[in-house]
């Protein structure tokens, strides 16, 4: 793993999830916050968890241990959820334009909120969060349909075929 499939991978992450809230913008206040019994009470409490988890692991790349996780109250609509979102996205982008090849390499110790220490590369980290990522856009894609909604696509080709065509060499 190097910085440039890093750089990539959370351009692409950055992508998806901007997909997933699109999706999202098309339901009703009701329907994002209608419980589903999936693991998160609903869409909005699924998407709080991702931009927490996104957070939570920011943090802890630069050193810290946050022991608090968001309350899906303070997000009663997609507009304040995009805002945190959006801060996040900013500050993710900031620490890995300044990663190097070897600082993928660091292993980095941080505290969970059961108290729990834990240790791993900054590059396991990295792929750990944008599989997670994937992973909740996934329950999104089911919890629009359970809601009679049209999910997006978010694979990774499509990606690709949304990137601008390469300038010829």
């Amino acid at each position: 793993m190097n910085t440039e499939d890093i750089r990539r991978l959370y351009e692409y992450n950055a992508w998806a999830n901007a997909r997933a809230l699109v999706a999202v913008g098309r339901l009703t206040a009701e329907e994002f916050a209608r419980e589903s019994g999936g693991s998160f009470a609903s869409v909005r409490d699924t998407l709080v968890h991702m931009v927490w988890a996104e957070w939570v692991w920011l943090r802890r790349w630069l050193g810290e241990s946050p022991r608090v996780t968001f309350d899906p109250a303070e997000f009663p609509d997609l507009a304040r959820l995009r805002a945190r979102w959006d801060e996040v996205e900013r500050g993710r982008a900031e620490f890995i334009e300044g990663l190097t090849d070897e600082s993928l390499q660091s292993v980095l110790t941080y505290t969970n909120a059961r108290g729990e220490q834990w240790s791993y590369t900054l590059s396991d980290m990295l792929l750990h969060v944008a599989n997670h990522s994937t992973y909740h856009r996934g329950t999104l894609t089911t919890l629009l349909r359970q809601l009679g909604r049209e999910p997006v696509s978010t694979d990774f080709l499509y990606y690709i075929d949304d990137l601008p065509p390469a300038e010829p060499v």
